[in-house]
């Protein structure tokens, strides 16, 4: 059995019907269509996947 992928908004927000789900909040697309349009444009990412941007992998060591 697969692991069911979870979602986070990542920009701005997303209204679904009558709920509000905000940046850094767990989203669940209705339908795959919607999914892959807003992931597509950047409004949601797969959780635990998000870009690092400002990290670097400089451990402290120098």
């Amino acid at each position: 059995m697969a692991a069911k992928v979870e979602y986070v908004v990542i920009e701005g927000c997303v209204q679904d019907g009558a709920k509000l789900v905000r940046k850094g909040e767990v989203y669940v697309p209705p339908s795959t269509e919607i999914r892959d349009l807003l992931l597509e444009e950047g409004v949601i990412a797969k959780r635990g996947k998000l870009d690092s941007g400002s990290s670097t992998s400089d451990d402290g060591d120098s």
